[in-house]
């Protein structure tokens, strides 16, 4: 599927700046922020007015918890099977890479 997005110039090249820092493009970069958008059911970092540089966001090993059973529960209202221990280290291992 395409997507096309109206972004200001300069602000696409500063992202394609970092990304390339990153050994990222857009495309990598913006599916990454969408599944975090997925995986976490909510936006990956803080909006609002701030007057002081973001913290990045952290869980608590509750909070964490609360997600992989919510993901869990998911699952099986959709008819998936449980997750491998390959799978899941997998998926922690992506989660990594994208917070990099």
């Amino acid at each position: 599927m395409t997507t096309t997005l109206r972004i200001d110039d300069n602000l696409k090249r500063q992202c394609d700046i970092v990304f390339e820092d990153l050994g990222l493009n857009m495309t990598t970069a913006m599916t990454a922020f969408l599944k975090q958008v997925v995986r976490t059911r909510s936006i990956p970092f803080i909006i609002g007015a701030q007057t002081v540089a973001p913290v990045p966001r952290q869980f608590d090993g509750r909070q964490a918890w609360d997600i992989f059973e919510r993901g869990r529960a998911e699952r099986f209202a959709n008819g998936e099977r449980e997750w491998s221990m390959d799978e899941i280290n997998a998926e922690i291992a992506e989660a990594h890479q994208v917070e990099s």
